[in-house]
């Protein structure tokens, strides 16, 4: 605390403490790189740029960003970085935490952009892109892009809506197919799915009804076929007694008499 407040008084000194490194200044033009300790300076005619060059992170705001097939996805993505290059990074850019959080949102949303609802869960493959898209700005910076991750990649509440009512559609579609493939009508199959309850027996249908409208009745035997084979199913897993325990059963009743 002393130190801090002789270097503010006296402004002969800058004091660099560790993680941190100095760039020096004389009469405007950028001189050598100091690193950790007290160094000394003439007041007007020299200043000291202090950055801090250990590992830093950056936490970005969460993205909500519409993939290529339409469906919009929230993306939060996190950077950890240092200042490899001091000089490049106080001359090459006015603030360099504010210009590095724009340029990876930019690199997120080109390359998030071009994924699909498939794709878009690969992330390994989303980082390499994104830190493709970042070597020119490590280059040009005088930063190097340490790890790159993310946090969250979900789809928003509407998108979760349509993947789940497609989910169900398919699930619809394959049980519609399998009442068809065992010899189920198209009314019948779509009653069953839908949760209607059908008919067992034909009726006669008004005169000029169309065949494709009446429940014929190949339709209603194959749906009894179908159904008894299930009765069938459920008898076979119920325990029957056997002739042991049968015969047990008697001896015990002819005992107590």
């Amino acid at each position: 605390m002393l130190l801090e407040l002789l270097q503010a008084v006296t402004g002969v000194f800058v004091v660099i403490y560790d993680g941190q490194h100095g760039l020096k200044f004389t009469l405007g033009r950028a001189g050598p790189i100091y690193g950790p300790g007290v160094h000394f300076k003439a007041p007007i005619i020299q200043k000291f740029h202090i950055e801090e060059t250990k590992h830093t992170t950056l936490d970005l705001e969460p993205q909500v960003i519409q993939l290529s097939d339409d469906l919009v996805y929230e993306v939060d993505c996190k950077v950890v970085y240092r200042i490899s290059d001091l000089r490049k990074a106080v001359i090459e850019i006015d603030d360099l935490v504010t210009g590095l959080q724009n340029r990876v949102v930019m690199a997120v949303q080109k390359v998030v952009q071009e994924k699909d609802r498939a794709t878009i869960q690969n992330t390994e493959e989303l980082c390499g892109q994104i830190r493709d898209e970042l070597r020119p700005v490590e280059e040009q910076w005088g930063v190097t892009i340490l790890q790159l991750g993310f946090s969250n990649i979900s789809p928003s509440p509407a998108t979760l809506e349509i993947t789940q009512l497609e989910l169900l559609a398919h699930e619809k579609l394959a049980l519609y197919e399998h009442f068809r493939s065992s010899g189920i009508g198209t009314e019948a199959a779509v009653a069953l799915i839908a949760g209607a309850v059908v008919s067992l027996e034909a009726e006669p249908g008004p005169p000029g009804l169309r065949e494709d409208q009446a429940f014929e009745g190949t339709q209603v035997e194959a749906l009894d076929a179908a159904i008894e084979e299930l009765e069938k199913e459920r008898e076979a897993t119920r325990q029957e007694p056997s002739e042991e325990q049968g015969k047990a059963a008697v001896d015990g009743e002819g005992g107590e008499e």
